[in-house]
């Protein structure tokens, strides 16, 4: 009776553990805007919108920025109908490198046709900086961010799809 139980047992381990390989846990991505964006404060006419979706490559920054690369990506909101994005910093700062992530939210578009992003902390509250970007016909973007540290040249280079 003793040795049936235990096959038992055993072959009932056996098969959760195969459950639980088969079937893996349901993740979440932690890394970029999501369901704890509200509206933004402005809205971005959707045919300009469109024309900054895309993918982009940090070409340069200042020298006093502390920036050595990044990589951003815009989309457009299917809940709100708006502009977000996700950018990847990675800085220096004396003898250390850092690298941070940050969410790009509230776009709008000045008179002078200046896009002005905020550049909020990974959850999307605590403001670190704006970028003022102008768009050139081939997609890139150029302009300064504005950080605790000052303002600096920025560019960005769309990527092809």
């Amino acid at each position: 009776m003793k040795r049936s139980m235990l096959s038992i047992a055993i072959g009932l381990l056996t098969l959760l553990g195969i459950l639980l390989v088969a079937v893996p846990p349901k993740t979440f991505a932690t890394t970029g805007p999501s369901h704890f964006l509200t509206a933004s404060r402005y809205q971005v006419p959707m045919k300009l919108a469109q024309q900054y979706v895309g993918r982009y490559q940090l070409v340069s920054a200042a020298r006093a920025a502390q920036l050595k690369t990044g990589a951003m990506g815009i989309e457009i909101e299917s809940t709100h109908h708006q502009l977000y994005g996700v950018a990847q910093f990675a800085g220096y700062e004396k003898s250390f490198q850092s690298i941070w992530i940050a969410t790009l939210f509230n776009f709008h578009q000045t008179k002078s046709k200046v896009m002005i992003i905020d550049v909020l902390a990974q959850t999307g509250g605590t403001l670190l900086g704006r970028m003022f970007l102008s768009r050139a016909k081939n997609g890139d973007l150029t302009g300064q961010i504005e950080v605790p540290k000052g303002r600096f040249a920025i560019t960005w280079h769309k990527l092809p799809k």
